[in-house]
């Protein structure tokens, strides 16, 4: 009976030490492009997602600061994008929201009538800290 007591009060003191632990690291879910049939050079992009950030430190007020990155899987670099700040400079708190990226004019890059693409997308923080790379369905771009 006092080992299964000891046992127990271990445990429960196991339990009540450990805190939950939060990343620094922001994170992106829930990735959607509209429309998925692109017509080249008339058709716009839009990708959203849903982000997280325990910290709150997602955007910058500096509007040539970029810090998110949308890279065309078709292509060897990303562009990368102005966020303005999605919580006061100066909170530590937890935010959550979506945001939506427009991107106008997408084309094919060769000879071909149609082709396809994903979007690879990626959030930065003000401590520099990246999202994982999360990536879109595939985008089919045709010409008309």
């Amino acid at each position: 009976m006092v080992f299964r007591g000891l046992i127990f009060l271990l445990t429960v003191l196991l339990f009540a030490s450990c805190k939950e632990e939060h990343s620094d690291i922001p994170e992106i879910t829930n990735l959607t492009v509209e429309p998925l049939l692109v017509s080249e050079f008339t058709d716009t992009v839009v990708i959203s997602f849903d982000y997280y950030d325990y910290n709150g430190d997602l955007g910058y007020l500096d509007p040539n600061v970029t810090s998110l990155s949308v890279k065309d899987s078709r292509l060897q670099f990303e562009d990368l994008y102005h966020v303005k700040p999605l919580a006061p400079v100066d909170a530590n708190v937890p935010i959550q929201g979506r945001l939506s990226v427009r991107l106008n004019n997408l084309f094919i890059l060769g000879n071909d009538t149609v082709e396809r693409l994903q979007f690879e997308v990626m959030i930065q923080d003000r401590k520099g800290h990246w999202s994982e790379l999360v990536e879109s369905d595939t985008i089919t771009v045709f010409r008309p």
